[in-house]
């Protein structure tokens, strides 16, 4: 009995890694390392194409052209759509006047507007009063319901929906907003501070929107000197930049 418990056993010998490894199983560990390379690469080349098509095509239908997010009837925004970044105008220092204390925009959209309107401020152009900025989908759709055909957008395809707009008048304006020296100084200055005028009303054809003289969209200082040169609608530019 002494001399069976004694005896070695082959079978102990491989378990504790006596037996020397052969050269098949290092050609299976090669094998392994090639075969997570090749996963690595699929991979990579699936995240690649993953961030191509979200950056290309946005949210949902939306387009993300050249970085400027383009909303209209074409490319409108999805119902649960909104920026995360929303600033409180009324809590933030400000050099405007506001219609209420409820209107929102994007801080960087917010940062610009400062800019702008403190510069027009020492101007001496005074008296802008910011009538609205950002609406939700539902928002929208209520204006929309209460609204004569063609003076508001279907819910999705206003641009107010993104946070990166603003409407603006001028208080104590007798003759309409583009009579005032305000909004000459706006035409001549906004682009300097990342600013368009959204809504032209020579290129109706080209926006979808007949009329829109206060409206102005944040697109960076960049695209905007390029837009203000060019003279061209923000769905031309971003044809032209695609």
């Amino acid at each position: 009995m002494t001399e069976i418990k004694n005896q070695p056993r082959p079978e102990n010998a491989k378990k504790t890694g006596a037996q020397p490894k052969t050269g098949k199983r290092r050609r299976r560990r090669g094998m392994s390392a090639g075969m997570k390379a090749l996963c690595a690469v699929i991979v990579l080349a699936l995240m690649g194409g993953s961030f191509f098509a979200g950056w290309h095509f946005g949210v949902e239908s939306t387009r993300f052209q050249g970085r400027i997010l383009l909303v209209n009837e074409a490319n409108p925004l999805p119902a649960d759509y909104a920026p995360d970044d929303l600033v409180n105008l009324y809590e933030e220092r400000h050099s405007f006047r506001l219609i209420s204390a409820d209107i929102q925009v994007t801080r960087e959209t917010y940062e610009a507007m400062e800019r702008m309107f403190a510069a027009a401020e020492a101007e001496g152009m005074n008296g802008f009063t910011v009538l609205s900025g950002y609406r939700t989908y539902s928002q929208q759709a209520q204006l929309y319901a209460e609204s004569e055909a063609g003076k508001a957008l279907k819910p999705g395809c206003s641009e107010h929906q993104t946070g990166l707009c603003f409407d603006v008048s001028v208080a104590d304006s007798t003759s309409g907003l583009e009579s005032t020296p305000q909004f000459a100084w706006l035409l001549k200055n906004a682009w300097k501070y990342g600013f368009i005028q959204r809504y032209p009303a020579n290129k109706a054809d080209e926006t979808g929107v007949s009329r829109e003289p206060g409206h102005f969209r944040y697109v960076g200082e960049a695209a905007a000197k390029e837009i203000y040169e060019s003279g061209l609608s923000l769905e031309r530019f971003i044809e032209r930049n695609t």
